[in-house]
C-alpha cells in the first residue's frame, strides 16, 4: 500500500471502524477471560494478530500473537495485561 492510499479519508475510515469494532468487542473479550472461555480469547487474538499490521497498528499484531502464544502453551497470568494493553491503544487511538 501506498503512503497516499494509507492517508486518503476512505481509508482513514476503514481505520476507524475497525478500531471501533475492538473497542466495542473487548469488554466481551475480558468477560469470556473471566469466564475462561480461551478458545473465543484466542480468536479475538488470532483477529488483531491477522489485522493490526494492515490498518497500521502493528502494536495490535504483536499483541494478539502474544495472546496466542500464551493460550497454546495455557499460560493465562498474562492475558488481562494484554488486553489492558490492546485497550489502551485503542483509547489512545479513538481519542
Amino acid at each position: 500500500m501506498t503512503d497516499d492510499f494509507m492517508q486518503s479519508p476512505e481509508f482513514q475510515a476503514l481505520i476507524k471502524e475497525y478500531l471501533e469494532y475492538l473497542n466495542t468487542s473487548l469488554p466481551g473479550v475480558r468477560t469470556n477471560l473471566s469466564d475462561a472461555l480461551y478458545q473465543d480469547v484466542y480468536k479475538f487474538g488470532h483477529n488483531i494478530k491477522g489485522t493490526g499490521t494492515s490498518y497500521g497498528y502493528e502494536n495490535l499484531s504483536q499483541i494478539g500473537a502474544e495472546i496466542c502464544s500464551s493460550i497454546k502453551v495455557e499460560k493465562y497470568d498474562g492475558l488481562n495485561s494484554l488486553l489492558d494493553q490492546v485497550g489502551e491503544i485503542l483509547a489512545e487511538a479513538l481519542s
